[in-house]
């Protein structure tokens, strides 16, 4: 089994910049303290030497270089740098992260996180605020809790479960949104079922759609489209009716 490599915070080196910023002047008579805040830490390069990695908290900003297996971000409010991965498990919050590679199996969760890479495997985005992009495909995308979004050229199948979720996908299979507040966008999907309220949908190619709940508002462009509604006040506008 690889060594799992660990990177410890620098917390010196915050320390000796808040203290040299401490500055203080007299004018008529009257003591007025400054405190400017202090410059963020360097950039820490770590070699994933082929193993797996955490990052722990830290004030550093992280890069990865080498072969990474399975990478787990715990820190906060730092942005981190890696190439392609086995595995991506991010816990912390205020992150910006950025994959050159495919990042594999993908577990996003914390607050405010963002991550763009170019492919990945099963993404899982949870909890709240987090937000990733993929200038490829991947294998499925998960969003569970709250105001979360994912954005894809293709995914094998959607799943939107919670309320404020948002997704943008290419070409897409099964697509299913359980929850509210909802919105989807994309250029196909081999199905799109609706369990719940207010979600708003908008497809250029849908064979077939399926409604149950209220409110809900879908466009389909072009094709023909089987549909199906249990609800009330819904507004669905397909190009044609299979």
């Amino acid at each position: 089994m690889a060594d799992m490599h660990s990177m410890t915070p620098a917390l010196s080196r915050a320390a000796a910049s808040l203290a040299g910023a401490l500055t203080v002047t007299v004018v008529s008579g009257a003591a007025l303290i400054a405190v400017s805040a202090p410059a963020h830490a360097d950039t820490v390069v770590l070699d994933c030497a082929g193993g797996p990695v955490t990052i722990p908290s830290t004030l550093d900003d992280v890069t990865l270089t080498g072969t990474c297996t399975d990478v787990r971000i715990d820190a906060s409010n730092i942005t981190v740098v890696l190439p392609a991965a086995t595995s991506l498990t991010v816990t912390g919050a205020n992150l910006e992260v950025t994959a050159t590679g495919d990042v594999g199996t993908v577990d996003l969760a914390g607050g405010n996180n963002s991550l763009s890479a170019p492919t990945a495997g099963d993404v899982v985005i949870r909890d709240g605020n987090n937000e990733a992009t993929f200038s490829g495909g991947v294998a499925t995308a998960t969003l569970t809790g709250g105001n979360n979004t994912v954005k894809a050229s293709s995914a094998t199948t959607v799943l939107l479960k919670g309320g404020n979720q948002a997704a943008k996908v290419g070409t897409a299979g099964p697509v299913t949104i359980k929850g509210s507040n909802a919105t989807y966008k994309g250029t196909k999907a081999s199905k799109l079922v609706i369990r719940g309220a207010n979600n708003g949908v908008k497809v250029t190619k849908l064979p077939v759609l399926r409604i149950v709940g209220a409110n809900n508002t879908v466009a389909v462009e072009k094709g023909s489209t089987k549909v199906s509604i249990k609800g009330a006040n819904n507004r669905v506008r397909v190009n044609k009716r299979a």
